[in-house]
């Protein structure tokens, strides 16, 4: 086993596919068919953010800091449709919004970015927030309905689909909690939800592969690494325990069964298709968290424990950065579902991007030693290419590679995007020394918190 502390021993292959990330509700602007244009016209966002124009690419600027993703070498870039905007109510599918999707994904094309195209990144048409959203049992079947519509106007533009990105994140956030639409904030509901999107998973798979057979489908997981604050405490053991099983082993072992069991089922429920229904794993990640037992903590599964290195804000906590978890996760998903692996998002909340450069080339060389250890990973994909809307977060936390002036729309590339942009123009990262934990700012007070990746 190599040395975890240690760079990356050699550089990464050509075929490495190198890439920023984006979500149509988080860049596009404008997008108001959508639960969450709702949720945020309702003064839900932290100061009473909204998404409003955000970054304009719905407007035409896509192609523009799409270029400018390009002109720094990257070769890939995973974007998100938005299915409000394409199904605007139920079987009406928008032609407009279609042209528009084929304009973008053929500036890509024609730019030599190579377009992975996530179909559900949190967002749903308001008129399936009417029906329940992910409550409603017969979304799973719209869900491919709209998979299929998709796969066959754009699917001659696309390298690769994702079906939804980070399952029990929107279960965390929509259903057990109280800080996304539509705001459950109990256990049945998100359950229920878990199991719906999983049949949604598996079902849509299947639409896309009847369409365009010959384009690879995964799917999208947040896996944060979890470990006990008192690691001598056989309390904070056990709750760090049932959280990591909670978290990632149930939907690796969901995956690889076809079952949806505990905790999201009592008896396992199978569902047919779900085994055979990726052909690659997209894992993002974000941090560390140390889990401390405390009874009278409103998660269920004990509470985090900040630490200076906690990037934190009014609403999310990310975790402690820390490469080690990338590194572990890119293993473990190839392991146990025996598919190739992207890490589909990886990032840093850094207001004036001090913290970022080190970041980056720390977990890249994360990444190069899971490789190095027989993981199969094939690609990394930064979040975000340009700060965006951050969700129950609004415009608080920038995690672009670009910032953006939001009176103007002036676009500056940071320090960490020419540093990225030597690194993939090389494949070879440079050689600077792992970033100290205790270097790691802390943007707000420590408190206890529930996880928000992008």
């Amino acid at each position: 086993m190599s040395d975890r502390t240690s760079p990356a021993s050699s550089a990464f292959p050509e075929s490495f596919t190198w890439g920023t990330a984006s979500s149509s509700h988080q860049v596009e602007g404008d997008n108001t068919r959508s639960d969450w244009w709702d949720w945020e016209t309702q003064g839900k966002i932290r100061s009473g953010h909204t998404s409003g124009k955000a970054l304009g690419w719905w407007g035409g600027r896509a192609e523009e800091d799409l270029s400018l993703a390009r002109s720094f070498h990257q070769n890939a870039h995973r974007l998100s449709l938005e299915w409000s905007r394409l199904e605007p109510q139920p079987g009406v599918f928008d032609d407009a919004a279609f042209t528009r999707y084929r304009e973008i994904l053929g500036h890509m094309r024609d730019i030599g970015l190579r377009p992975f195209v996530t179909l559900n990144h949190f967002t749903l048409p308001q008129w399936v927030a009417r029906r329940g959203s992910w409550l409603d049992p017969d979304l799973p079947e719209m869900f491919a309905r709209y998979c299929a519509e998709v796969a066959r106007r754009l699917g001659d533009l696309v390298d690769s689909w994702m079906t939804i990105n980070e399952p029990t994140v929107l279960v965390l956030m929509s259903y057990l909690g109280d800080k996304w639409p539509p705001a459950s904030s109990s256990l049945v509901p998100g359950a229920k939800a878990f199991l719906h999107l999983m049949q949604a998973h598996a079902l849509g798979s299947q639409a896309l592969r009847s369409v365009r057979p010959d384009i690879p489908v995964g799917l999208v997981h947040n896996f944060p690494l979890f470990e006990a604050h008192r690691g001598g405490n056989p309390f904070d053991r056990a709750v760090t325990w049932v959280r990591e099983f909670a978290w990632n082993e149930a939907i690796l072992d969901t995956l690889s069964s076809g079952r949806v069991g505990f905790p999201f089922s009592i008896t396992g429920r199978e569902i047919p298709g779900l085994r055979e229904s990726i052909d690659f794993f997209g894992v993002n990640y974000y941090g560390r968290y140390e889990v401390k037992f405390d009874p009278s903590s409103r998660l269920v599964m004990g509470r985090h424990v900040q630490t200076p290195t906690t990037a934190l804000d009014e609403e999310s906590d990310w975790g402690q950065a820390d490469p080690r978890g990338l590194e572990e996760a890119l293993i473990r998903a190839h392991q146990q579902l025996e598919v190739p692996v992207f890490v589909t998002e990886n990032g840093i909340y850094d207001a004036d991007d001090s913290q970022r450069p080190g970041f980056l080339v720390d977990h890249l060389h994360a990444v190069k030693r899971a490789m190095d250890r027989g993981a199969d990973v094939r690609g990394y994909f930064h979040w975000s290419l340009v700060d965006n809307f951050e969700w129950a977060e609004g415009w608080h936390t920038p995690f672009g590679l670009i910032h953006v002036d939001r009176r103007t729309g002036e676009r500056t590339p940071k320090q960490s995007a020419h540093l990225y942009a030597d690194i993939c123009r090389t494949g070879a990262l440079p050689d600077l020394p792992v970033a100290k934990r205790d270097d790691v700012s802390t943007p707000g007070a420590a408190r206890e918190q529930t996880s928000q990746p992008a």
